[in-house]
Order: structure tokens, then C-alpha cells, then sequence
């Protein structure tokens, strides 16, 4: 088995697509109109690989707002 530092371009991208083609077919299987999302995979923490199906400036906001969120160990509630 692969470590995710081992694998080359050709190997990390189709990881990364077929990961981002499950996480729309998930919604999509549960009738959820398409998110936006980006998806984040690391295994050391200073360096993270990411897809998305947005654009990056959308993603940078979605991520800083997030981490903002979760440094103040707020939750989003829901109805």
C-alpha cells in the first residue's frame, strides 16, 4: 500500500478526482442539489492536496471561515 507522499502526478490526480466524483455522486445519491465543496487530504499537515469544483478564491474563503469557526469551537446549527 501507497503512502499519499509516495504517489506520482499521474497517480495523485486520479486519486483526487475519483474522490471528488464520489463526494457529487453522495449528494446527488441523497437528491441534494450539487455543493460547492473542496476536498482536503494530507497526511502531514503543512502539506495538503486538494480538488474542488470551485474556484480557488471561493475555496480560500470557505477554508479561512471554517478554520475561523473552528478555532472558536463553534458549531453551524442546524433547524
Amino acid at each position: 500500500m501507497k503512502r499519499l507522499e509516495d504517489l506520482d502526478e499521474v497517480e495523485l490526480d486520479s486519486l483526487m478526482r475519483t474522490a471528488a466524483h464520489a463526494v457529487e455522486w453522495a449528494f446527488h445519491d441523497q437528491g441534494v442539489e450539487k455543493p460547492l465543496f473542496a476536498l482536503v487530504i494530507f497526511n502531514d499537515p503543512k502539506i495538503g492536496q486538494y480538488i474542488g469544483n470551485c474556484r480557488r478564491e471561493d475555496i480560500i474563503k470557505a477554508l479561512r471561515e471554517t478554520a475561523e469557526r473552528m478555532a472558536r469551537n463553534q458549531d453551524v446549527r442546524r433547524n
